[in-house]
């Protein structure tokens, strides 16, 4: 019956294949993020910085709790941004779910040796007033 519908109906079955196709893609990918913008230190260079956050990011990938991350550096737009807080930077650690973003921010908590040394080496080298913000995939 689908078969049939999909020739006398093939732009439905197009756009019908193209949601599965979505759909299939999404299962595939994470669905929480936990980003952070901010600016580096007077004299800090990304070269300095970046093995750094690599490090920090790396560690939350090789013990379970992040999938990916990656590192954007700011554009700016003419005429746009204009009410958003001073940055240059996004890093973003990707998670598969809430639970496991929600057992990292605890870890880091616990200060734990690991962890706060490579907090410290890359956050030393970070202005103050860096923000961040978890987001959570909706479509």
């Amino acid at each position: 019956m689908a078969a049939i519908k999909c020739l006398t109906e093939p732009i439905r079955c197009e756009l019908l294949l193209a949601v599965k196709h979505v759909a299939q893609q999404m299962r595939g990918t994470s669905l929480v993020s936990f980003s952070g913008i901010f600016a580096l230190r007077d004299g800090v260079s990304e070269e300095e910085f970046l093995p750094r956050l690599h490090a920090f990011f790396q560690h939350f990938i090789d013990i379970g709790f992040a999938t990916g991350y990656r590192i954007m550096r700011r554009q700016a737009l003419d005429g746009f941004g204009k009410t958003l807080p001073p940055f240059t930077y996004r890093g973003e650690l990707i998670y598969p779910d809430l639970e496991r973003e929600q057992a990292a921010y605890e870890y880091v908590k616990q200060r734990s040796e690991q962890v706060h040394v490579l907090h410290v080496a890359m956050n030393s080298l970070v202005n103050p007033g860096a923000d961040f913000f978890l987001e959570t995939r909706i479509a």
